[in-house]
């Protein structure tokens, strides 16, 4: 088997990536697209004039998924583990909370990932899904911001 540290960009082989399969949501947990486990929208069209309170020093980032091709989902990072405008300095690791139903610590991505159900087809590394900074604009609109410069 192939190295899980290695970047899936970088593979040498010619075969097909084998996809990621994620853990079943837990019984009676929500599995919509857009939502999170709880139920919660994340959508950034439904959030873009709510009033989220985050933590210091954490930021409110959109995630891209599969499955939505055409809507952000909202979510909050500590910006220690995103990195600087030139793709470099962040932490190794990751810490999350959902904007949708505020449950707070998720300390790896493939956890926070099944939470707000971003049904992933291949490892989530380096959190390559989370696409964009998020801001507000002067008339208090949250909308999508500067993409995350992620690099190796």
């Amino acid at each position: 088997m192939e190295d899980e540290d290695e970047d899936e960009d970088l593979s040498d082989s010619s075969s097909p990536p084998i996809p990621y399969s994620q853990k079943p949501a837990p019984e009676g947990s929500c599995t919509t697209d857009g939502f999170c486990q709880a139920g919660k929208d994340l959508r950034l069209v439904s959030l873009c004039m709510e009033q989220i309170d985050i933590p210091a020093g954490f930021l409110l980032v959109g995630a891209k998924s599969p499955n939505l091709p055409e809507h952000i989902l909202v979510c909050a990072v500590d910006k220690r583990f995103l990195p600087d405008d030139h793709g470099k300095n962040a932490l190794l690791g990751f810490s999350g909370n959902c904007i949708g139903c505020g449950e707070r610590g998720f300390r790896y991505f493939t956890e926070f990932s099944n939470h707000i159900n971003l049904k992933l087809t291949t490892q989530p590394k380096k959190q390559k899904h989370l696409k964009y900074y998020l801001v507000r604009s002067s008339q208090g609109v949250l909308s999508k911001g500067p993409l995350i410069c992620w690099k190796g």
